[in-house]
């Protein structure tokens, strides 16, 4: 009987093991799974960064021989390409890409209270007619635009001066115009492919 006992005891414990074993070998499968991903993530991102910065680099060096313009005078007549979908007349169409380009150079975009109506009201046009062009012109629709500006801004200060890696998110968030770290941190990852804190950390290491 107690012979019995010993053996069922050893095949329990046997049994354990096996179970103990399987158990490790798919944490270990699963540790090895994440990892894999998590450096595909991290070689996907470092990837995108690397062509932000390429990017910067390009525009850093046609800034340095590019004036820019102070009145809208001074900004290159643009000619609108037809579009059936767009009922605004060419010469309405070129003034106010004008006066976007203008807007775009004057940071006006970092203003919290700035909007599709503020902004219309500014460029002495009306909402809908921005709106259309906007979207058809600068391919996006007005939101995605005025944060694509504020992320655009952001990243170029980030690159050029240090002291503002140093910064929390939600200054820079302030900074550039959003209401929220989230929203800024959303609109980063959209505009750019990475989050602002990898941003910053890899412009530390460089």
């Amino acid at each position: 009987m107690f012979f019995l006992l010993v053996l069922i005891a050893e095949k329990e414990n046997e049994n354990l093991n096996h179970i103990f074993v399987i158990i490790g070998c798919i944490v270990l499968a699963l540790a090895i799974f994440l990892f894999s991903l998590w450096r595909r993530s991290q070689k996907i991102f470092h990837s995108r960064y690397e062509n932000i910065i390429s990017r910067l680099k390009k525009e850093e060096n046609t800034n340095d021989h590019i004036s820019i313009p102070t009145e809208i005078t001074d900004i290159p007549v643009i000619i609108p390409v037809p579009d059936k979908n767009i009922n605004i007349h060419d010469s309405t169409i070129n003034t106010i890409l004008q006066k976007l380009e203008k807007f775009e150079k004057s940071e006006g975009f970092l203003r919290k209270d700035k909007s599709l109506t503020s902004l219309a009201n500014s460029l002495d046009t009306n909402p809908r007619y921005l709106s259309e062009i906007i979207k058809h012109y600068k391919g996006k629709k007005f939101n995605n635009y005025l944060n694509g500006l504020r992320i655009q801004y952001i990243t170029q200060l980030l690159y050029k001066e240090p002291i503002y890696r140093e910064y929390k998110i939600t200054y820079l968030a302030e900074y550039c115009g959003f209401a929220s770290r989230e929203v800024f941190a959303i609109a980063f990852k959209k505009e750019t492919g990475v989050t602002p804190s990898y941003f910053i950390s890899q412009l530390r290491t460089d």
